[in-house]
């Protein structure tokens, strides 16, 4: 396992360090919501773990917590942590189905993107402070097969989890899980260093009441 460059130095060569790890020069996309320059949200260690309440008609509870694991997976330090929670009036985000429940089926990622998509509704009011619990609605598109659908669900939930953990603007980058729509299944080194930023940044707006 690699040592921190500052515990090297430290023990000198008494440690046996090998390679010292550089800071990431990996490419960011900006956080900030076009319609609010400058300003950004994230979960504070004192709201953590971040409360889903996911709708118990099909497998949502599924695609949420394979969501949060993903964007969980993207922090070294835990900077972000989500726990699903039986009461939707103990929540800090709330994801349903916005119209029709798609029954299961096995999943055929050809043609499957645009298949599916969601939208993310965050109330902000004139002080900075969401007001609310964060609203996630899945939808199914028409004119796809079921195992289109199957494969564009958790890519869209993993895209929308990722709104609520405070990415609230699109990447400008394809392949990216939060561009729009999103054509991979998983945060992209992008992804994962727009969000280390983020949550190492002073927010400005405030989280919605506990």
């Amino acid at each position: 396992m690699r040592r921190p460059a500052f515990l090297c130095w430290l023990l000198g060569a008494l440690a046996g360090c090998g390679e010292v790890l550089t800071p990431s020069r990996t490419p960011r996309y900006p956080a900030d919501h076009p319609t609010l320059p400058g300003e950004f949200f994230r979960w504070t260690t004192d709201r953590l773990p971040v409360r889903y309440f996911a709708d118990t008609r099909g497998n949502m509870a599924a695609l949420v917590a394979h969501g949060v694991g993903l964007w969980e997976r993207q922090f070294l330090y835990g900077e972000f942590r989500g726990a699903l929670v039986a009461d939707s009036n103990a929540a800090d985000v709330i994801v349903v189905w916005q119209d029709s429940v798609p029954p299961a089926a096995p999943p055929d990622t050809a043609g499957a993107v645009g298949a599916c998509d969601g939208v993310t509704t965050i109330l902000i009011d004139s002080a900075s402070a969401i007001t609310e619990a964060l609203r996630v609605e899945l939808r199914v598109q028409p004119g796809f097969t079921l195992a289109q659908v199957a494969a564009c669900l958790p890519r869209v939930a993993a895209h929308e989890v990722g709104h609520t953990i405070g990415l609230l603007r699109h990447s400008s980058g394809p392949d990216d899980l939060m561009s729009g729509p999103p054509r991979v299944d998983a945060p992209t080194a992008r992804d994962r260093a727009t969000a280390e930023v983020l949550y190492h940044t002073q927010p400005t707006i405030t989280p919605p009441p506990p």
